[in-house]
């Protein structure tokens, strides 16, 4: 089964995405008009926000690097803040 989660996101709102298992990698598609930003768990930190042109997919991963004594945090949780109204959609990428 594919864990996916398509929204219609306004411009300006942070969105929640909710899917149904916890992961430590999505893959975010923006299918909007302009860049959004994207934050893994349940608070929004812009200043650790990953963006994402328009029209572009990334996979965001929670610490890609633990060798740096950081905790891969895994979660269910996929915050989403779009520039311009439009679709985006989440996958569990594991």
């Amino acid at each position: 089964m594919i864990d996916v989660v398509s929204k219609q996101c306004s411009a300006g709102t942070i969105e929640t995405f909710a899917l149904q298992t916890t992961s430590v990698s999505f893959r975010v598609k923006n299918f909007t008009d302009d860049f959004i930003k994207v934050c893994l768990g349940k608070t929004w930190d812009a200043a650790h926000a990953v963006t994402i042109d328009a029209g572009m997919a990334e996979i965001v991963e929670s610490n890609t690097n633990p060798n740096k004594h950081l905790t891969r945090e895994a979660t269910n949780t996929v915050l989403i803040r779009a520039e311009a109204t439009g679709l985006v959609e989440v996958i569990r990428n594991d």
